[in-house]
This record gives structure tokens, C-alpha cells and sequence, in this order.
């Protein structure tokens, strides 16, 4: 019998099936599994880690809330809401300071680890993109570079001030003031 996480290996890769990343042309369960592996390391908690796995299957795949408790649990459900964005909102801006506002009243760690394990995994793919347009990338996201800046920063300060963990922090902080300079 498969572990909860395994299930969610599986889960990801057939919702993701076909499915890649406009950025860097990856598949999608790509990402979702280093997020998850990056949980992985820092925790114990079978559910935290399942939930990283899954922490995109809201935003991105025909599966909802329902979906995930069914297979997993409601409180793997809860956090994958909790992490997903409003896509209700039309706009990249809106959706990012709900976003923002949600994870700042949140005083769930584990949450906002994999929250930072996502955006870490998100300027990495970045990268290769990055090398070649240089900042005319964030018009490809939908986006500007100061309001990236503004977005990446935010997680980061509340990150920083809620004591999320140091490793995950880290890392997050080097792809940070690479794209987008130094941070207080």
C-alpha cells in the first residue's frame, strides 16, 4: 500500500499529465515535486509534506478542495486552500495582495514553509529565461519588475518576522537579491 505521500506523487503527475510550465517548459509536477522534496527535508509531518506536493493542484488543475480531501484528508485540504491563491480575482496584482494579506494573518509555519518553497522553486525556474530577457521577463509573467520585487520581498519579510525556517529562508534570500537586489 502506498504512503500518503507517494499517493501524492502519483496524484500530481496524473492531474499535471501533458501539463508544462510556460517559463521553463518543464513539466508541472516537476515543480510540485521539488517543493515537495524541500518540505521533505525540514519536516516530519506526513500531511505537511502531502501538502506540499499538492500545494498547486487547486491553481492549476481541474481538481478542488473536494478532490483532496477525499484522497487525502481534510486537513492536507485545508492546507492546500489555505497555500492556493483567489483565482476569482482577474488580476496577477489582486490575486498577489490577497495573497499576501491571507499569509499574513496566518500563523501556520508549515504553511508559509511551503509557501516559500514554492517561490524559491518559482525564481529558479525563472533562470535560464532570466539570463535572456533580462527584466523583460516579468512582462511575460504577466507582471512588472517592481511589482514582482514588491511580491517576493513581502513573503520574505513576513517569512523573516513569523521565523519560518532558516534553510528554506536562505535559499529564497540568494534568488531574491539576485533578481531583484538586496533585502533588509
Amino acid at each position: 500500500m502506498y504512503s500518503s505521500i507517494e499517493r501524492a506523487i502519483k496524484f500530481i503527475i496524473k492531474a499535471f499529465k501533458g501539463s508544462k510550465a510556460k517559463v521553463d517548459n518543464m513539466e508541472k509536477c516537476f515543480h510540485s515535486i521539488l517543493v515537495g522534496n524541500a518540505i521533505k527535508e525540514i519536516s516530519n509531518s506526513e500531511e505537511i509534506i502531502t501538502a506540499a506536493y499538492l500545494h498547486n493542484i487547486i491553481n492549476y488543475t481541474e481538481y478542488g478542495y473536494e478532490d483532496i480531501e477525499e484522497a487525502f484528508g481534510s486537513i492536507v485540504a485545508d492546507i492546500v486552500s489555505e497555500i492556493s491563491e483567489d483565482w476569482s480575482l482577474p488580476k496577477w496584482l489582486e490575486r498577489k495582495k490577497e495573497f499576501i494579506k491571507r499569509i499574513k494573518q496566518s500563523n501556520d509555519i508549515n504553511n508559509l514553509n511551503i509557501i516559500i518553497a514554492d517561490k524559491t522553486q518559482d525564481l529558479l525556474s525563472y533562470r535560464e529565461l532570466f539570463d535572456k530577457k533580462k527584466d523583460k521577463l516579468w512582462k511575460d509573467l504577466n507582471s512588472t519588475k517592481s511589482d514582482m520585487t514588491w511580491f517576493y520581498r513581502e513573503i520574505y519579510n513576513i517569512s523573516v518576522d513569523k521565523k519560518a525556517n532558516s534553510k528554506l529562508l536562505e535559499r529564497y534570500k540568494e534568488l531574491i537579491e539576485f533578481y531583484f537586489g538586496e533585502v533588509e
